[in-house]
């Protein structure tokens, strides 16, 4: 299914094991650019931030890492 997404940038929260990591994989399939997060050291994301989002720091962290990577953010999961 093409959803018009080549080229943009995903971040996807909880993305190391699950439903997160088959939306991630579905994204690259789609040719967008994954920024992967979880509590994992491992994400398939051309960026991964390995932090939990339940701690205060870890929006910015992940917010940082995406812009350092990519400029910006076009979609949040």
């Amino acid at each position: 299914m093409e959803l018009g997404l080549r080229d943009k940038v995903c971040v996807v929260t909880g993305s190391t094991a699950g439903i997160g990591l088959d939306v991630a994989r579905q994204l690259q399939a789609e040719g967008a650019r994954v920024v992967t997060t979880g509590r994992s050291a491992d994400g398939i994301g051309e960026v991964h931030v390995a932090a939990d989002i339940t701690k205060r720091e870890t929006p910015d962290e992940i917010v940082r890492a995406a812009t350092a990577a990519f400029g910006r953010i076009d979609c949040l999961v």
